[in-house]
């Protein structure tokens, strides 16, 4: 079976498109200015003239080196009184989710090398231009937070996370980003890695017990008022304790919190359940029919 190859993963990353003057040095990648509010059809035009795999290759090239002042102004979202046609075309044309021939996108080569803030910037645009673009994978199932483990990048680890990284997604051959830094013994990643997966069970709980309050669907219409309140008071302090204490030295509160959590919500979800179970089978017992004395077939 083939694994993921540090050593291979370092040649790839090298790989990127750059442009060099005369004197083989490379020239500075300047991204034009944006533009004033034109017209739908001037825009369209100005659109029509953005030369697409130029943008491509000026979106590798400083993502690869970390070019973070330059990144941000091409990544401008356009404005009520400024536009930016390239903004406008990385959108249009899936610039952020194109890969390079090594399968990378913009975000996986910042990730890879440890331009956090190359990487926190790609993170939050990828989420904003595409429904969970931050979790897209090349073709053997490696998202950017897959490749952050394997390159050992802890800060960028927790950008890509921060705004949606999925911690449970598994690659071709079934490895979770976790299983990726345990292969590689990257030992403070995977300390935060486990703190994560216990605040998001702890979140998980809550959240659930939140739709189950709001939701009729789920609740059946059977949580009364005093059991409502219970619930909400509960799910209100258990937030507001979690924002005071996200922090990796309160993961074994966490996890006795989830437990408590469980414990306490148990009883609501038992109490709507079985008042749900009583109904149907009341129901049940209506619809079924009454066998009396068969009839004779003697007319």
């Amino acid at each position: 079976m083939t694994y993921f190859n540090v050593s291979t993963e370092i040649q790839v990353a090298c790989y990127h498109l750059v442009k060099y003057s005369s004197n083989g040095f490379q020239d500075e990648i300047k991204p034009p200015k944006e533009v004033k509010k034109k017209s739908a059809r001037d825009r369209a035009a100005l659109l029509e003239q953005i030369n697409i795999p130029e943008l491509t290759e000026t979106l590798f090239d400083l993502s690869y080196r970390g070019n973070i002042s330059n990144l941000a102004e091409i990544l401008i979202a356009p404005t009520k009184n400024v536009e930016n046609v390239r903004f406008e075309a990385i959108q249009q044309n899936n610039l952020l989710q194109v890969r390079n021939d090594q399968t990378r996108t913009c975000l996986d080569l910042a990730a890879m090398l440890g331009h956090h803030e190359t990487v926190k910037l790609l993170a939050e645009k990828n989420v904003t231009m595409m429904t969970n673009g931050i979790n897209l994978t090349n073709g053997m199932g490696y998202s950017s937070l897959h490749l952050a483990c394997a390159w050992n990048q802890l800060e960028s680890v927790k950008h890509i996370i921060a705004v949606g990284g999925d911690i449970e997604q598994k690659t071709m051959h079934g490895e979770k980003p976790i299983d990726i830094a345990r292969r590689y013994h990257h030992s403070d990643l995977v300390d935060y890695l486990e703190w994560i997966a216990i605040r998001n069970k702890f979140t998980r709980i809550i959240n659930d017990a939140k739709d189950f309050i709001a939701d009729p669907a789920k609740n059946m219409n059977k949580l009364n008022k005093d059991d409502k309140k219970k619930m909400e008071k509960y799910v209100t302090d258990a937030l507001k304790w979690s924002e005071e204490n996200q922090n990796m030295s309160n993961a074994r509160e966490f996890t006795n919190k989830s437990k408590e959590a469980e414990d306490f919500l148990a009883s609501f979800y038992a109490n709507t359940t079985s008042e749900t179970d009583l109904n149907n089978t009341n129901i049940s017992n209506a619809s079924r029919p009454q066998l009396g004395t068969p009839k004779s077939g003697r007319k």
